[in-house]
């Protein structure tokens, strides 16, 4: 049966991105894709939500440089590797503490050695529980040698010893059965290894391999996991490049842009599916429009026992709006910090309308915001984690503001050059507001 590429976000609420292998689920259809990509039907107890915050650990490793001279150097794992920590702990919900990063800038006890992957793999097992989410993710060189698949840590020796290989890069096998032994239940994978060829001219390519699609998929059938999903940078077949302005891998610069807000539905709430679609969307277009021709790079993703258009991973538009502005704005003018810089608005004069004008406020919880009164009596609420959209009502003095369709409503007056009142949202939160004018 040929495979369909991708498909609309209504059909992946049927649908869930499949394995490069055969696929054999209880009580559902499998199948064999074609080399790349699939899909295949879920199950009837696909998993709709993420275990709590205080069950959520991760290992992210990113690795730049290396000790062996033969393995060239990278010039964005470690930004990768950072940024991704970031917004697993800012925008997912993972506890700071339980988010361990290995990279290439870090002290010696936190560089990505292979003792350190290694013994930080073999920690989890008593510390995270059986109901628990571990994410695993890796950014740096990866190779394939004697149809096995190797992480290159950063004290490896490239060769084409398979002996040697196992006693100085990690076997992607490894990884897997330490989590499996780990016994936690849903588990997500991340990797973006397979960028330049380590052992080659810079610019020679080294394409994903089905060594590590095999390698990286957990049985649901057996109960080894309830769910996965493994996020690979690129398809079977082809390379991934380095984002050389931001100095990050192309495809980890999108991930956390859209867990961000740039892949959120209509709901403010970027779901697995949404962030799926959004990487298959912006990856392969900016490395186009960057890199020219003859450059192709479409990630794509494994994921079995979850239900991708349901799954939320993060929820920057809620955030923004769940958050109490503050009643009070600092006397040394620290609102007049954007959350977002937005374009051209013209300044607001006392007594005037406010379409086209920016004002800015600050709460203790998610800092600086800034709302956007757009012509037609729409608005932009911003923060730094996104932006959702609302209208704005003024007569006279007298501003009421509703924020993602009643979410949050907002009701005062503008004294001045000053605007406050009081707010409710839908959490059932009453709140003071205060604003100013952007300049």
């Amino acid at each position: 049966m040929k495979i369909r590429p991708w498909f609309s976000l209504k059909q992946l609420s049927m649908l869930l991105f499949a394995t490069v292998a055969v696929l054999q689920i209880p009580g559902s259809y499998a199948q064999k894709p074609a080399q790349g990509r699939g899909i295949a039907l879920g199950t009837e107890k696909e998993i709709k939500q993420l275990p709590t915050k205080a069950k959520r650990y991760a290992l992210i490793i990113g690795v730049d440089k290396y000790s062996d001279t033969q393995i060239s150097t990278l010039g964005g794992a470690t930004n990768d590797a950072r940024s991704l920590a970031d917004a697993l702990t800012n925008l997912a919900g993972f506890p700071g503490d339980q988010v361990m990063l290995l990279s290439s800038d870090q002290p010696e006890e936190r560089l990505p050695t292979r003792g350190n992957i290694l013994r930080r793999l073999s920690n989890i097992a008593s510390v995270i529980p059986a109901d628990g989410l571990f994410v695993f993710a890796f950014a740096g060189h990866g190779l394939e040698r004697g149809g096995q698949a190797f992480l290159l840590p950063t004290d490896a020796q490239v060769s084409d010893d398979v002996d040697l290989l196992e006693q100085t890069a990690v076997n992607v096998m490894t990884v897997k059965d330490r989590i499996r032994k780990a016994g936690v239940k849903q588990v997500v994978m991340i990797l973006d290894a397979c960028r330049n060829d380590p052992a080659g001219r810079a610019n020679a390519d080294n394409p994903l391999t089905q060594a590590y699609t095999k390698a990286l998929n957990f049985d649901v059938r057996n109960r080894e996991v309830s769910a996965f999903a493994t996020l690979y940078a690129t398809e079977v077949g082809h390379r991934a490049y380095e984002y050389k302005e931001k100095h990050q891998g192309y495809f980890t610069w999108a991930l956390v842009e859209g867990l961000k807000g740039a892949a959120a539905n209509d709901k403010g709430e970027v779901t697995l599916a949404s962030l799926l679609q959004y990487l298959q969307q912006r990856v392969p277009k900016k490395v186009l429009i960057d890199l020219g021709a003859g450059k192709d790079q479409r990630p794509f993703a494994v994921v079995e026992g979850y239900r991708a258009d349901e799954l939320v991973l993060s929820a920057p538009g809620k955030q923004a709006l769940a958050t109490k502005p503050n009643a009070d704005i600092a006397a040394n003018g620290s609102a007049s910090r954007s959350a977002e810089s937005i374009g051209s608005n013209k300044m607001y004069e006392s007594g005037g309308t406010l379409a086209g004008t920016v004002w800015t406020g600050e709460n203790p919880t998610s800092g600086v915001y800034t709302v956007e009164f757009l012509p037609d009596g729409k608005l932009k609420y911003t923060i730094s984690t996104g932006s959702v959209n609302g209208t704005w009502r003024q007569v006279g003095s007298a501003v009421h503001i509703s924020i993602r369709g009643g979410y949050s409503v907002w009701d005062g007056t503008i004294d001045g050059m000053i605007m406050r009142g009081k707010g409710t949202n839908l959490e059932g939160e009453s709140f003071d507001w205060t604003l100013m004018p952007k300049n």
